[in-house]
């Protein structure tokens, strides 16, 4: 048994209180009339003192009361079930062939105990065969969590097997939440990577491209550990027109840019005013662009001071970078503090997809990804509350009877 709220406990020192003014009642004694002694002094009546077994009886029903109603209050959990269910497992596959080929001995060897098995669909569907995939083989981490959350209805405590393709993909939604313990069994699709993209847009022959350990960088050579596309997405300079109305704003731009190329040795073509027949590549303004300002579908816009823009204003274009305030110091902390290029290479790097998320991710990133929530119990614990709660209701008539009857 757990308790949801096991502060309430404390509030079990309340029993104090009602012993307290039993004593204190007690103490007080009554006056006994009796006729024969009515002549006798003063200092020589008697009173009746001490604690009579009803009495009594009244103090434990009285404290009892207030200990259930902080047991009530505390929210107990009491898991009804067995714990043999804690040692069964259930086993949720991904419908891939490249996951059930890889973990078949396990998958068969939890045929073999009779184990419950599913494929990961947006409704579990129970494995039958395994060498029979379903019709559905879509894999994403909505449908993921989709999953585990039907499964939640229907498991108690058995353990979750999980096994599915490790790919970057799985991080689009942030955590996926499984409702019970589960272990984690993944493959990496080395034989379908997407190709890293790169940009030859820099002096002597460099290129820019994202290495194995996810980092940005300029080199001759591209990284050996990682596969790449066979031509560059872009093989010229990168033009760019600053539009901004605030001159502080415009030179801030300015020199960030040209830190962001001098470190990642890029070639940057920069106008402050816009060029005829040019084409550009990115374009940094504080106003909405207007049509002739849009000049082709991959054209990067990074819009400032978006929070007096309407946004019905910013929807047709698709890769519009909206940012609420100004780009320059005293507007902003980020660009205060120097993470103004920096921030230009992440933006730089998902507007030209350099890091597709098709690669796997490390144990780290998988432990930090996965968490465990474990799902609600309402009806064990609805049922034991009314338990709880009927016997406060049955014991409060008898104290209330009893107090009556005795005028206690």
């Amino acid at each position: 048994m757990e308790l949801l709220n096991p502060l309430m406990l404390w509030a079990g020192l309340a029993i104090a209180i009602p012993i307290v003014l039993h004593f204190w009642h007690q103490k007080k004694g009554k006056v006994i009339e009796w006729a024969a002694t009515q002549w006798l002094i003063e200092k020589n009546l008697q009173q009746s003192r001490g604690i009579r077994l009803d009495n009594l009886l009244l103090l434990l029903l009285r404290c009892l009361l207030i200990l259930l109603l902080c047991f009530f209050l505390s929210k107990p959990l009491v898991n009804w079930v067995s714990n043999e269910s804690a040692n069964k497992k259930i086993h949720l596959v991904q419908p891939s062939s490249l996951v059930v080929n890889n973990f078949k001995f396990e998958i068969e060897e939890a045929q073999k105990k009779g184990e419950k098995l599913y494929w990961i669909q947006a409704n579990p569907i129970p494995i039958e065969d395994i060498s029979q995939l379903p019709t559905n083989k879509d894999f994403n981490p909505i449908i993921f969590q989709t999953c585990l959350n039907k499964m939640a209805t229907f498991t108690d405590k058995e353990n979750l097997e999980l096994y599915f393709i490790n790919q970057q993909s799985l991080v689009q939604t942030g955590n996926i939440f499984v409702p019970n313990p589960f272990s984690l069994h993944t493959i990496v699709d080395s034989l379908n990577k997407t190709p890293k993209p790169y940009l030859a847009i820099a002096h002597n022959n460099q290129k820019l491209f994202v290495n194995a350990t996810n980092q940005l960088i300029a080199n001759t050579e591209l990284d050996k550990n990682s596969k790449y596309a066979d031509k560059p997405i872009q093989n010229s300079s990168i033009n760019v027109l600053i539009l901004n109305t605030d001159k502080v704003e415009k030179q801030t731009i300015t020199a960030s840019l040209k830190a962001l190329a001098e470190v990642y040795q890029m070639d940057l073509s920069i106008d402050a005013e816009l060029v005829a027949n040019k084409k550009y590549d990115w374009l940094f303004s504080d106003r909405v662009p207007t049509e002739s300002m849009v000049f082709s579908a991959s054209t990067l816009y990074i819009l400032s001071n978006t929070n007096q823009i309407s946004g019905s204003q910013l929807t047709y274009q698709k890769n519009i970078v909206q940012i609420p305030f100004s780009l320059n110091p005293q507007s902003s902390e980020f660009v205060f503090n120097g993470e103004l290029p920096e921030w230009l290479g992440e933006v730089m790097i998902k507007h030209y997809q350099l890091n597709p998320a098709s690669y796997a991710l490390s144990q780290q990133q998988l432990n930090g990804l996965f968490k465990y929530a474990r799902h609600s119990q309402a009806p064990e614990e609805s049922e034991f509350s009314k338990l709880i709660l009927f016997a406060f209701i049955i014991i409060l008539g008898i104290e209330r009877t009893i107090a009556i009857r005795k005028n206690a």
